[in-house]
């Protein structure tokens, strides 16, 4: 039988004591994994640390944790450090963006907000939007066997980003390189720059040029703006990370 995950925000749990979950967790534990007394749970925590143990106690607003132990499974976090820099997209397909990326091992999304964006998030709403794009990122973490939690920093506009980020990679269909190509000091450790749902501005495109960027395709084909990132994230893992062989 399959060992429910989930994530924790405990740095150091005390496996020598209880612990107790409440709100919202222990509703997903109770109605959606619907789990009862006696059965296993596996849970990470934002050290990377996974522990096992097994539910002591089931009430309308509390789970209760018992016989907590630290484990040794293997953690299926990502050899590449893979930032991904998302101009804003709608709901829908900031969501898919957001979960496919952190599914396939991307480290950090950093939310932009450029020319071309459809939804306009007001300045008011955007730490409920956080909130809502990390919970999204924080499932797939734990559907996908990882144990570190992939980073959604705070919204951010277009111009003081690129300021920000040194070696840039953009995406953009009529650029001349590919990503099997990349310099080797960017096969390991970079960051992506996705355009929303209308692509990048001219005025964005010549702010790339003069910050240096790579501009990078993927194909000829013309891809909506949420399948770029797990694209992206399943071709560098193909070439540069560990869509292979662990063991040569």
């Amino acid at each position: 039988m399959r060992i429910s995950r989930i994530y924790l925000p405990i740095e150091t749990p005390d496996i020598d004591n209880t612990i107790n979950i409440a709100g919202d967790k222990a509703h997903y534990i109770r109605n959606v994994l619907r789990l009862k007394v006696g059965f296993t749970l596996h849970f990470f925590t934002p050290n990377g640390n996974q522990y096992q143990a097994k539910v002591g106690h089931i009430s309308k607003h509390q789970v209760e944790l018992v016989d907590i132990s630290l484990t040794e499974i293997q953690p299926k976090n990502s050899s590449l450090k893979t930032t991904l820099a998302q101009g804003i997209s709608s709901s829908d397909r900031m969501d898919y963006s957001i979960q496919k990326a952190a599914e396939l091992g991307c480290s950090r999304i950093i939310p932009f907000i450029s020319d071309f964006c459809s939804q306009k998030i007001p300045v008011h709403k955007f730490e409920k939007k956080l909130n809502h794009w990390q919970a999204v990122a924080i499932s797939a973490c734990e559907q996908s066997g990882r144990s570190s939690v992939m980073e959604i920093t705070p919204i951010i506009e277009f111009s003081p980003l690129v300021k920000e980020i040194d070696n840039g990679i953009y995406l953009d269909p009529t650029a001349d390189h590919f990503l099997y190509n990349l310099p080797k000091s960017l096969q390991q450790a970079h960051t992506f720059f996705i355009g929303p749902e209308g692509g990048f501005s001219p005025e964005e495109l010549d702010a790339f040029e003069k910050a240096n960027y790579l501009g990078v395709q993927l194909g000829q084909r013309v891809l909506r703006t949420e399948t770029v990132a797990p694209v992206i994230m399943g071709a560098m893992h193909a070439l540069y990370g560990d869509f292979k062989p662990l063991v040569e």
